[in-house]
Formats: structure tokens, sequence, C-alpha cells
């Protein structure tokens, strides 16, 4: 696959960067999305979607990690709607992916990482419902989806269901996160009665799913790195100091330079990643693994030198960098971090 966009990508990604800009981080970055008919993009067209490829959700994320818009497309689209789509059943594709891809419904993917490690517990119900108990910590967005989407340890093995979030036996609380514009919550389930989701094959589409989620995490990353390169060239073209701009110094060139080469890498990665349908699971595994340990390095130290960069302004309050490097901490730490997806990558060579 061409490592690069398509004229399309490349018109969707001015499309969006357009219409984010012209709304303040974290105000009405929702509705935009819904206007572009973005929450679609992932989603084939019998479940109501628009039919694209993960590459062009890439290019989503991308831009959303570059404005830091705070709306729930990571959780939703990616976390939820890819797990239903890939080890959900057909009645409940059917009836839940649609409500997702138009956006009349948020949905949140309840469950610890790899995908398939949870600390919820599953019991047969009745009338083919399965009962929930137990609690999760760190579920993205969990505290305000209309919609979970669960995956839990029954007595015969993994279980995926679907329960309404305000449902009776669901406490959801809030938790204080690093990261301002990422929420995580705490879910806990006392005997609450959910709708059986899982598929046919649901452990495989289950791990189909969390390398989609790890890639388009990475995409998000790649996005907000980029953001902090050009907030730093910007900068750099503009601070005088010692009668000349600061970028006309070599050390600052050196920064510049270094963090452009280690975001051209990672956007290469996700962007052979995002080549899901035309690989098989394991390859899938591998390039995204190499895309996430990537992005990973890519965003924290794009966000660590542009703090440097900036000097004095770029530790205080006001200047938006202190919100990069937020994200770029937290995103690090989310589904498993550098060390756990490298060990993946090693795996595969020696192997």
């Amino acid at each position: 696959m061409p490592l690069e966009l398509t004229l399309e990508q490349r018109d969707l990604e001015s499309s969006l960067r357009s219409s984010l800009a012209r709304t303040a981080a974290g105000e009405n970055v929702w509705d935009s999305l819904l206007e572009m008919g973005l929450t679609e993009v992932p989603f084939p067209e019998n479940y109501g979607g628009a039919g694209f490829t993960l590459k062009d959700t890439a290019v989503v994320m991308a831009e959303l990690g570059r404005s830091l818009g705070a709306a729930p497309y990571f959780s939703s689209v990616i976390l939820a709607g890819f797990t239903l789509l890939h080890a959900g059943s057909d009645a409940a594709r059917t009836q839940h992916l649609p409500t997702i891809a138009d956006g009349s419904v948020t949905a949140a993917l309840v469950t610890g990482y790899p995908f398939a490690s949870t600390s919820i517990r599953a019991s047969e119900g009745a009338d083919n419902t399965i009962v929930l108990d137990g609690a999760q910590e760190a579920v993205v967005a969990g505290a305000d989806a209309d919609l979970l989407v669960v995956v839990a340890e029954g007595p015969s093995g993994l279980e995926l269901a679907i329960i309404d979030g305000d449902a009776n036996g669901v406490i959801r609380t809030a938790r204080e996160s690093l990261d301002f514009t990422r929420p995580l919550a705490r879910i806990e389930f006392t005997g609450a009665s959910a709708q059986r989701a899982g598929g046919n094959d649901f452990v495989a589409g289950l791990d189909k799913a969390q390398a989609i989620a790890i890639t388009a995490l990475a995409a998000e990353q790649v996005g907000a790195a980029r953001a902090c390169l050009e907030m730093s060239v910007d900068y750099a073209k503009t601070r005088q100091q010692f009668g000349r701009a600061i970028g006309s110094f070599q050390s600052i060139k050196h920064r510049l330079t270094d963090m452009l080469v280690a975001i051209e890498l990672a956007e290469a990665a996700v962007l052979d990643a995002a080549d899901a349908d035309s690989r098989s699971n394991g390859e899938l595994f591998v390039a995204a693994a190499t895309a996430r340990v990537l992005a990973s390095r890519a965003a924290t130290f794009a966000a660590e030198e542009s703090v440097q960069i900036h000097g004095g302004i770029g530790f205080t309050w006001e200047h938006p960098l202190h919100r990069y490097f937020r994200r770029a901490k937290t995103s690090e730490l989310l589904f498993g971090n550098t060390a756990v997806h490298a060990e993946t990558v090693a795996a595969a060579l020696v192997s």
C-alpha cells in the first residue's frame, strides 16, 4: 500500500482541519463531526456507514489529535464501534451500529488491555441475557456514553454484552485524568442484566478490533505531534534572541529536524498499519504495534521538545502546549505502554 494519502483523503484532511479550526477546543467538535458525516466513515453501508477504509478513519483521528478536540469519536466510533463490528453478532450489529454510525447514540467499550483481559464477570440470565458483576477502571468516555459495550468473563469463556449506560445495576464514576480532553471513568456492575452480543468468531474479532484501536490511537498521536512541530516552527521564526530569530540557531534546527524525522517515520508506520483489510490478523497485530511504538515516541518527544523550544511560555497554563504534553503522556499509557507493544514487534521478528 502506498504510504501516502490519496487526493480524496487530502481533501478530507483539509476540510476537517478547516472545520475544527473554526471551533474552539472542546466546543461543538462533536456537532462538526456529525455535520460532515464522519461518524459514518468506518462502517459498512449495510450498517448505516459510508463504507470507507481504516486509512480514511486514520485521517480523521490524526486531525482530532492535531486539534485535541474533545469529542467521543475515539470511544464511540473506534473502540465500541469497531469492537461491535468485528466481534458482535449479526443481530447486535444490525440493532446498534446504525445509531452509532449516525451519532445519535454514543457508546463506550468496557474492558481492559488486552481487550480479552477484563475484570467483569458474566453469568447466565433469563431469555438469552447476561448478568454482569464487577468493576472496570479507565473506561474512555464511559461516564456519559449512552451505550456500554462490555467484554466479560463467563463460565465458558469470554462474552460480549451490550447494556444501556443508565440501566439498573450500573454505577458510573468519572475519574480525574491528567488529560482534560479525554475523560475516563470507573464502571461498576452489580447484577446488571445485559444483552448478549458476541458473534461466532468473537475472540478473533476482538483481537482485530484491538489492533484497529491501537492503529487509530497511533494516528491521533501523530496528529498531535505534528501540531507541536508546527507551533515550534512558527515560534522559532518569530522569537528573537540576541538580535536574531531563535530558529537560526543550530541547536533549535537540530531539535526541529529530529522532531520531523520521528513524526514522518511514525506516520509511515500508521499508514502501513491502516491497510487492515488486506492483512492477516497476525500481520495486522505487528503493524499496529509498530505504529503504536513509533507514534508514542514521536508524540512524547515532540511535546517535550516543543516545551523546551518555547522556553518559559511553554510551561505556562495559558499556552496550549501543556494540553499536548498531557495528551502525549496519557496516550502513551493507554492500552499498553511502549514496552508492551515493542515486545509484540520483537516476538514477531524472532519467530
